[in-house]
């Protein structure tokens, strides 16, 4: 859609109804060719968005399969490939986290896009995803863009009582014997949630028991 950095940046710097008309005059030249080179427009899409403010939001909208260049996801019959598609989404959407930047995921019903190996994006980006009937398609991404970021960079601290500690969590974020957490949220919206377990330390259930045997 953009054909350089000029481009971009003019694109950027005004608002939507400013460049409505021309986007869709691009939007109209484009001719499908029969393959899906989401990794490869992601990548670009998130170039752009990068040059934009904190909060901005880019929004995939497909009907298949990545199947052509990079994060393709159609051949997927090791182990090792499997890993490195799953990687190249994780590690997108950990850099988008990162700058601020949300990205949601719209497919269409009855088609098959493996959205579990692009679902880091939404999920580490606080974005959404979505299956949608093509008749509902306006009304989804009006949803979407009205979900603003309210906070970037978020970081949340979770003390608990010295007898409990965390549980099912990334150990390079527990310290002080399990019992203090320090999670990157990166972006949030009025909505935005996150969950945690825990449970009885090893001495306390110990004594807990014994108390109990009594």
């Amino acid at each position: 859609l953009l054909e350089s950095e000029t481009d971009a940046d003019v694109y950027l710097s005004k608002t939507i109804g400013e460049t409505k008309a021309g986007l869709i005059s691009k939007i109209s030249e484009i001719d499908e060719s029969g393959q899906t080179a989401l990794g490869p427009g992601l990548l670009v899409a998130l170039g752009i968005a990068l040059k934009g403010t904190l909060g901005s939001k880019v929004i995939i909208c497909t009907d298949g399969l990545a199947n052509i260049g990079l994060g393709a996801v159609d051949d997927l019959i090791t182990e090792d490939k499997i890993k490195a598609a799953k990687n190249f989404y994780t590690k997108i959407g950990e850099l988008a986290k990162n700058k601020g930047v949300s990205i949601s995921l719209i497919s269409i019903v009855g088609d098959d896009c493996k959205l579990e190996m692009l679902s880091p994006l939404a999920e580490l980006t606080a974005g959404d995803i979505l299956k949608v009937d093509p008749t509902n398609l306006s009304h989804d991404f009006a949803n979407i863009l009205s979900e603003n970021i309210i906070a970037t960079n978020v970081e949340v601290r979770i003390k608990l009582h010295k007898g409990l500690t965390f549980r099912n969590e990334d150990e390079k974020n527990i310290s002080e014997d399990g019992s203090l957490l320090i999670k990157a949220l990166g972006n949030v919206t009025a909505v935005s949630y996150t969950h945690l377990r825990a449970h009885e330390t090893r001495e306390d259930l110990v004594c807990r028991l014994l108390l109990e045997k009594k």
